[in-house]
């Protein structure tokens, strides 16, 4: 990276170190935007992280206890946010003060910080694709094909971040040690960066999540199955979330992109950006925690066996009892209804024939 440009969008607490050229006034000094990333971010970072740990490590530990519950994509979801919240600390520690954990660090950093960000918001996409799969064909919905999905979510993910991971370096800029993409002359690649994480960070995901929703919804409106009416409601909760997180932050990277074109030149829209930057990214990072609360609370299946297992020995006592007074009732209407069958016939059969109505094809 070109010390005297900006940084990649991609790394909020990398965009308040630089100066930036302006066409009209000079440098573009950013101390405003240092400063109150300097305040705030180190305190979002921590209360991110211990609330992705607490909600992302509740789910796991849900799926270990039902494992009737248990999926491949909403795991690889969580196992994503986890890697994601990983670097969290690092990115607190860097926006209060510097890079103080050293080159290689820089590097193992970056790569878990990118892999978790476009693999968790890929596994969301594809985990509501298979709701529409597991609801349309049956065939598809095949273990060995979730695994090879999974294979290759995470390979692409990978893929993904070989440019940061080549590009981004430890170093020094104005008496201070920074972690940054270091980009040289190389200008395009910091372009197509930007548009590679507004494509593949959110309009792919973006597109399934929209694509699968109209599917599902086009099948609910054929069908009155209670369970697919559920699934219309998971799928389109997800769909509203993942565009409230993202949306605002895709945007915001979109015109940083227009700025390094040269559209926006401007040293006071460029301060804006920058501090636009750090809200909706702040936004978007919420995912890690937001993604588990709602796959739990609108999942109807998963809330029940959760408050299932919370409720009290009483609860359950008063839940089984109205079950087996239910069950009794109709027990006895099916025995009465038998008892008219075979009350005309009643002095001419045997006890055992007055039995009938206990037969299995009555019961």
């Amino acid at each position: 990276l070109d010390i005297n440009a900006q940084t990649s969008d991609d790394y909020n607490y990398e965009e308040y170190y630089n100066l930036e050229p302006s066409v009209d006034y000079g440098p573009c000094k950013k101390h405003q935007a240092r400063e109150f990333s300097q305040r705030f971010l180190p305190v979002f970072y921590s209360l991110t992280c211990v609330l992705s740990v607490i909600t992302n490590v509740s789910l796991i530990i849900a799926f270990i206890w039902f494992k009737s519950l248990r999926r491949a994509l909403p795991l690889h979801m969580v196992s994503a946010d986890l890697m994601f919240t990983l670097t969290l600390p690092f990115w607190a520690v860097y926006a209060d003060s510097e890079w103080v954990f050293g080159a290689p660090a820089c590097k193992i950093v970056t790569l878990f910080y990118m892999v978790g960000l476009y693999s968790s918001n890929l596994f969301v996409g594809c985990m509501i694709l298979q709701k529409y799969v597991d609801m349309a064909c049956m065939l598809l919905s095949s273990a060995k094909r979730k695994r090879a999905l999974c294979a290759f979510l995470w390979l692409l993910s990978l893929l993904a971040t070989a440019p940061h991971l080549y590009f981004v370096e430890a170093h020094e800029f104005q008496g201070q040690k920074i972690c940054t993409n270091h980009f040289l002359h190389k200008h395009s690649w910091r372009i197509y960066m930007r548009f590679q994480m507004i494509v593949l960070g959110f309009c792919i995901p973006l597109l399934v999540l929209v694509f699968s929703t109209v599917l599902i919804l086009r099948t609910v409106v054929r069908t009155t199955l209670v369970k697919r009416s559920r699934t219309l409601m998971l799928v389109t909760g997800f769909t509203v979330l993942f565009f409230v997180l993202w949306f605002p932050y895709s945007l915001v990277i979109f015109l940083h992109a227009l700025q390094e074109l040269h559209v926006i030149s401007e040293c006071t829209t460029s301060l804006h950006l920058d501090l636009a930057i750090v809200g909706t990214e702040c936004i978007a990072f919420m995912h890690v925690y937001l993604n588990p609360v709602a796959y739990v609370l609108l999942n109807k299946r998963f809330w029940r066996k959760i408050r299932g297992r919370c409720s009290t020995p009483r609860e359950n006592l008063l839940g089984a009892s109205e079950s087996t007074g239910t069950e009794s009732t109709q027990d006895n209407a099916v025995e009465l209804k038998a008892f008219g069958m075979y009350s005309g016939s009643e002095s001419e059969g045997s006890n055992a024939e007055r039995q009938g109505h206990f037969l299995p094809h009555a019961s």
